[in-house]
């Protein structure tokens, strides 16, 4: 569709432009509600089915559909296209001749411009005037040259021959310049614009305006399974149409092809059952499309009356209805129907179409019947089945950012299902196997198995079992490098082993060699907890609360609850799936979350523990030291921001026991680095300072205490003589 719109940018008509919205693009995660997250199956894409309505094509032709910028300026466009292949001069004659009043047939007033080029630029011209048989004369008499002499603008003449013999009401003439342009491309012509596809798409609109229902159908699917997001446009306002008008949608059933297309729409477009879209036989005007998609987002005052009808299409039931009416033995496309109507709650078809097809989605649909039917040995027979037709490169959509609800890879999905089941059946390790397979999209509800049900030992043995070293690919300049699920995992356990205290163990499983050195930094200020000097051992216990403070989500913070590293703690983390009173939950799997949880369970826990490391630092050193004063004011700050009861415990504990300090009157915001080597040695010279004062203010009473020693001895010799 956007190519034929490009082309017809060369001919002075305005193209058209889209715009995306966007927003923040979190995971999804189906633990929050498991039983409706078996229960439910997701929409499918109807862009995604449009495209594999039929068979991937074997030749190599292409759609190329990128358009142009969508600024609105026509001229712009046009002269953007035109310049493809061009010299200087050539684009400066051909851009004289469409900014002339009147151009002639005379190639002298242009320089002597190459014949393909003079008459293909007199074509356009005359095209967007609106005289189209002079406009195929001059696409004729580019055609007509020897092929060396239009390399350039053959492809193009001849499809813009189609659209002005189309336009001047000769149809058979366009189908047959259609053809041409497709036949010339699979000989191998050069068709740099996809030209060969766009056409599949014109002839399409040729034969839905002439109610060749199922001819239409054909063509848009040829042109869809070519690559072209248009014809999935095109096969969408055609679906709607069947559904709007009772005669097509006959002729529609009876035709294979036209009943995958409605399979697909029924599972992927539900929600727009009993809209009557305004298709019958012609295509919609912009205006009638914006009116008749406005009316059905309930927009009243962008709806136009007169141009959106009221809903009075066919509902699912009455579509459902009416497919069996026709027939379920041969229906082709049965899986997609099936799925269509378990979405619609019409479980009774669903399981009689669902056994009708052995496809993954057909699969999947009967794993989620037999779940309703209490059946789950049944259940996780067909989820394995469902999991190994659909491959893991097998997207759906495109990652929207904002739409969470919309199924990307349905392998992911699939796979977080079954872990689902698993983990509801006890069987914690193989819950970890299904969820790390879909963590690519779930990651939430593997990181949730991972960090809060498995014992540390058993994801340490999954990790070595499953989780190789991920491999490093080089991010472009300015680009942060793309983590993968094996490095989240490995990530997740290595922050789990430091936790535990298992800080050498943790090395290996850090992925990032800037984190590793911290790890490093952090196993080496370990060293001195064993030192003969009580100052030796605080300082090595300060280094390691410092570490632990600056680097600690990188190094200790759990990935979910509390600490929310999976976005490095800039959002307070999401409440952790609820066990109590819920379905497909493991006898012990409470337990084990109760067990995991960090110590302090709370929100950037490692400040906590950094605090604690200060305190414990300070209790090492003299309390009248400045090393004990700096260390309870860093500790004070760590809390401040985090926890004003634990700074002002912390600052209590000071007061009671620390020196008076000059820089105490901003004690908890200002702290020095502490002096530990004045610390080392205060006692002695606390000591050396007592000493001094007995001697300076101390003598009178010691010669008093001298005189009574003499005395007494005197006086017990004397009683000893007598």
């Amino acid at each position: 569709m956007s190519i034929r719109k490009a082309i017809l940018a060369l001919a002075c008509m305005l193209p058209f432009s889209a715009a995306l919205a966007c927003g923040p693009d979190f995971p999804q995660n189906l633990l929050d509600d498991r039983k409706g997250s078996l229960l439910d199956l997701p929409e499918g894409t109807f862009y995604f089915e449009a495209g594999r309505l039929l068979p991937a094509p074997t030749d190599k032709l292409h759609a190329v559909e990128d358009g142009p910028d969508g600024d609105g300026d026509a001229d712009a466009a046009r002269t953007k296209l035109e310049a493809s292949g061009l010299s200087f001069n050539e684009q400066r004659l051909v851009q004289a001749m469409r900014n002339a009043a009147n151009a002639n047939a005379d190639a002298k007033d242009w320089g002597g411009l190459a014949p393909e080029l003079f008459e293909y630029t007199l074509g356009a011209i005359a095209f967007k005037k609106g005289d189209y048989a002079a406009a195929a004369a001059h696409f004729r008499a580019v055609i007509a040259l020897p092929p060396p002499q239009r390399t350039r603008r053959g492809m193009w003449a001849q499809y813009m021959l189609g659209r002005a013999l189309l336009a001047s009401g000769d149809t058979d003439g366009a189908v047959g310049a259609y053809d041409v342009v497709r036949e010339r491309a699979l000989s191998g012509i050069p068709d740099p614009l996809g030209l060969a596809v766009a056409s599949l798409g014109e002839r399409a609109r040729i034969a839905w305006h002439h109610g060749a229902v199922v001819d239409a159908v054909k063509l848009y699917s040829d042109q869809a399974a070519h690559g072209s997001t248009g014809a999935a446009v095109s096969l969408l306002f055609v679906a709607r149409s069947l559904l709007a008008h009772r005669d097509q949608l006959d002729k529609a059933l009876d035709d294979p092809l036209s009943q995958r297309l409605l399979s697909a729409y029924l599972y992927t477009r539900s929600g727009e059952f009993a809209q009557d879209w305004p298709l019958a036989g012609k295509t919609p005007t912009t205006d009638e499309v914006d009116a008749a998609q406005a009316a059905e987002a309930g927009d009243d005052q962008a709806a136009d009356p007169g141009k959106a009808k009221s809903p009075s299409g066919i509902d699912v039931k009455g579509f459902l209805e009416i497919v069996q009416q026709h027939g379920l033995e041969h229906f082709d496309g049965a899986d997609r129907m099936a799925a269509g109507a378990y979405r619609a709650g019409r479980y009774d078809l669903a399981t009689k179409l669902a056994a009708k097809s052995d496809t993954s989605l057909a699969a999947w649909v009967r794993a989620k019947l037999a779940l309703r039917a209490g059946d789950q040995a049944a259940a996780m027979r067909e989820y394995a089945t469902a999991a190994k037709g659909f491959p893991e490169d097998e997207r759906w959509s495109e990652e929207i950012p904002g739409e969470d609800d919309v199924l990307q890879h349905p392998s992911c999905r699939v796979e977080t299902e079954r872990g689902v089941l698993s983990l509801g059946r006890g069987d914690y390790i193989e819950a970890m196997a299904r969820m790390y397979a879909g963590a690519r999209e779930y990651w939430p509800d593997a990181a949730y198995v991972a960090e809060r049900v498995l014992t540390l030992d058993e994801l340490k043995g999954f990790v070595d079992r499953n989780v190789p070293v991920p491999s490093k690919k080089s991010a472009k300049d300015g680009e942060v490098p793309s983590s993968t699920p094996a490095g989240q995992l490995r990530n997740l356990l290595a922050r789990r082993l430091m936790r535990a205290g298992r800080l050498d163990e943790a090395l290996a499983y850090f992925d990032d060699p800037a984190i590793r050195k911290k790890a490093q930094a952090l196993v080496d200020a370990h060293r001195g907890d064993k030192a003969w000097l009580a100052t030796s051992r605080a300082a090595a216990l300060f280094k390691q609360a410092q570490i632990t403070r600056v680097d600690g989500m990188e190094l200790f913070g759990a990935e979910l609850d509390p600490d929310n590293a999976q976005w490095d703690g800039d959002y307070p983390a999401l409440d952790l799936p609820a066990t109590k009173g819920k379905d497909f939950v493991g006898n012990d799997e409470a337990a084990r979350v109760a067990a995991s949880a960090t110590a302090p369970d709370a929100r950037f826990h490692y400040r906590y523990v950094a605090a604690n490391l200060a305190e414990k630092a300070a209790g090492l050193v003299p309390a009248r030291s400045q090393a004990y004063a700096a260390m309870m004011c860093t500790a004070t700050h760590w809390m401040l921001d985090t926890d004003q009861p634990s700074a002002d415990r912390i600052w209590h504990r000071y007061v009671r026991n620390g020196a008076h300090v000059k820089w105490g009157a901003n004690f908890g915001n200002d702290c020095p680095a502490p002096d530990f080597e004045s610390a080392k040695w205060l006692p002695m010279k606390q000591c050396w300072w007592q000493a001094r004062h007995w001697t300076r203010h101390g003598w009178p009473f010691l010669l008093a205490g001298i005189a009574v020693v003499v005395a007494l001895v005197a006086v017990r010799r004397r009683r000893k003589t007598a």
